[in-house]
């Protein structure tokens, strides 16, 4: 049968995909990994208090919806688990992987990694996003609230599962979900370890240098409607945004942190992924030699790393 062009298509992508994920590359952590520092005082986590389970139905085998209510927030969440076994106590209660959303869609991905991350052995939480971020109507003051309720979220989820199960607890993020990770993990001491994904830090240069189409067109607003420059972007986000990862990574130990970071990235710079990545201690570092987008093809071999940091941490 004569091969058609679609076909020799798919071939070259196949081809291309293996040949990268060969390439995939892990460098390890300093023998000697930096221990938690002090984060800045803006910064500092309040403590919190359980809140409250409002809903909690189960609509697939082991996939529950639910809401809390707490610190004036309602939280609603995607959970992967067989809730049964919680009040088994002979049944050892499996880790759990707290899943930190993107900056826009990637729904289906989100489903993919919650699927894949509960068969390696992880009960895995999904919060809702909190809102939106990098939209029109938007500036500074509005995304520092916006970050700033997104990690409250993520905590107020890790402080019920508390409560609910003597688990150990891991986050997981990708790309803007990655940042927020680096936060969660600096404010709650007790998380286990951390998979920042496509991240970066330094976000007064990140966002003007970024090549992701919201945040292009979030800064094209920015100029036409406010009249301002890069300049002032830049400005900006340094003043207002306290939740900046950079501002926070010296308080996650070094060895709890795995960083995954996609070489051929225009959406996180290679810069940023640098910066972030040497803020934290220079974690263990996998390479992945795809784009922001592509790393999708990466995205087994990410989870199997993934999986292996949360299990040699699990104590």
């Amino acid at each position: 049968m004569r091969s058609t062009s679609s076909d020799r298509a798919l071939r070259v992508v196949a081809t291309t995909a293996l040949l990268g994920l060969a390439a995939c590359t892990l460098s390890e952590a300093p023998r000697h990994p930096r221990p938690a520092l002090p984060a800045s005082p803006s910064v500092a986590a309040a403590p919190l208090e359980c809140p409250k389970l409002v809903r909690l139905e189960r609509h697939a085998p082991a996939r529950w919806r639910g809401a809390l209510q707490g610190d004036g927030e309602v939280v609603t969440f995607e959970l992967w688990s067989e809730r049964e076994r919680c009040y088994d106590r002979d049944q050892k209660a499996r880790p759990l992987v707290l899943l930190v959303p993107m900056l826009a869609g990637g729904a289906a991905l989100m489903d993919f990694v919650g699927d894949s991350m509960y068969s390696r052995g992880f009960d895995v939480a999904l919060c809702n996003r909190a809102g939106s971020a990098m939209k029109p109507g938007q500036r500074g003051a509005e995304l520092q609230e916006l970050f700033r309720r997104t990690v409250l979220h993520q905590r107020l989820m890790l402080t019920w599962l508390r409560r609910d199960r003597d688990q150990p607890q891991f986050v997981l993020g990708i790309s803007l979900g990655g940042m927020v990770a680096t936060a969660v993990a600096a404010q709650e001491p007790a998380v286990a370890g951390t998979a920042i994904c496509l991240s970066g830090g330094h976000l007064e240069s990140l966002i003007p240098a970024s090549r992701e189409p919201r945040v292009q067109r979030w800064v094209e607003w920015r100029q036409q409607v406010d009249g301002v420059g890069l300049d002032h972007v830049r400005w900006e986000l340094r003043e207002v945004l306290q939740y900046e990862p950079m501002a926070l990574a010296s308080a996650v130990p070094t060895a709890k942190v795995l960083f995954v970071s996609a070489t051929l990235d225009d959406v996180v710079p290679p810069r940023n992924q640098d910066l972030l990545w040497e803020a934290l201690g220079r974690p263990s570092r996998l390479f992945v030699p795809f784009g922001h987008y592509t790393a999708a093809l990466a995205i087994a071999p990410i989870l199997s790393a993934a999986a292996s940091h949360f299990r040699a941490r699990t104590g």
